[in-house]
């Protein structure tokens, strides 16, 4: 039981609630999940299950995307709808051509300062705990790339976007700089994650058709190889080192094709791990997946 969920989070749970469901729901404790998404936001989980866990450092850097809502006029404590409304202002009247000038103004990579109510760590402690307890804190920005910001409608005082975007882009403070930028303020209302590395939407499974699927023994449906989703050079290796590949030795493997320092290894049609070139021709595994 190895591979990869793409599970669609509901809203009201926490990503580790997903996992913990999973974990019962397949009789198996390996289960993590490879980007978190906050409770108040639903859409893609990508899960790692057994092995598949041994990658969740790649998947998580995968790039992201998201339909979300803008909502004008107002900021609030969180930078979302949960939170508690500090400002309002009024919305100066606004056509489609000032609203796609701002969302282009923010495409690109640019520094992005995190909300206060986020999980980033300042000093050892999380900046939503500084928030808690009303520490004001000097927050330091990161860089981050919005690789593509779209128009999908507008209606009054909300707007409603589709972004694809680096790891760890915060929406919330996302719309709450382009509501300034559009000389009002502005808080994220619904926010759905629609893609994760390449995991879509329209191809994921609630944990109800995951339990249907693991009781009809057709978990195969839905459990995807991780060869499939991680694009990685593929190196064969002779089967008569096998043995010795699979306990960390190094082994023979022509390595004058290979282009990249980390690949697939597969032996006698198998993905067997991620390994590297060493010297003389050789190769070893570094992740192994049996």
């Amino acid at each position: 039981m190895n591979g990869i969920l793409n599970i669609l989070k509901p809203t009201g749970m926490t990503s580790h609630d997903v996992v913990s469901s999973v974990r019962k729901i397949l009789n198996t404790k390996k289960v993590g999940h490879a980007g978190t998404l906050d409770p108040n936001v639903s859409g893609v989980l990508v899960i790692c299950v057994g092995k598949g866990t041994k990658f969740s450092d790649i998947l998580i850097n995968g790039d992201k995307e998201y339909v979300c809502e803008l909502i004008l006029g107002s900021k609030t404590d969180t930078q979302d709808s949960y939170g508690k409304i500090t400002e309002e202002r009024d919305v100066p009247h606004l056509g489609e051509h000032e609203i796609l000038c701002a969302l282009k103004k923010f495409e690109g990579e640019h520094i992005q300062v995190p909300p206060a109510y986020s999980a980033v760590k300042l000093n050892g402690k999380k900046l939503y705990e500084y928030a808690r307890e009303n520490i004001a804190v000097e927050k330091q920005g990161k860089k981050v790339n919005i690789k593509k910001l779209e128009l999908i409608s507008f209606h009054e005082n909300r707007v409603l976007m589709k972004i694809k975007c680096s790891k760890g882009t915060y929406m919330r403070t996302l719309c709450n700089d382009i509501g300034e930028y559009l000389g009002t303020l502005g808080h994220m209302g619904v926010l759905v994650r629609t893609d994760a590395k390449g995991l879509k939407i329209e191809n994921s499974i609630t944990l109800d058709e995951l339990r249907l699927l693991n009781d009809r023994n057709r978990l195969n449906e839905c459990l995807i190889p991780v060869d499939e989703i991680i694009r990685m050079e593929k190196v064969t290796v002779n089967e008569k080192f096998y043995d010795k590949l699979i306990v960390g030795n190094e082994v023979y493997c022509e390595t004058r094709n290979i282009n990249h320092d980390e690949f697939f290894v597969y032996c006698m049609d198998n993905l067997i791990g991620i390994g590297h070139k060493t010297r003389y021709n050789e190769i070893k595994i570094d992740k192994l997946l049996i």
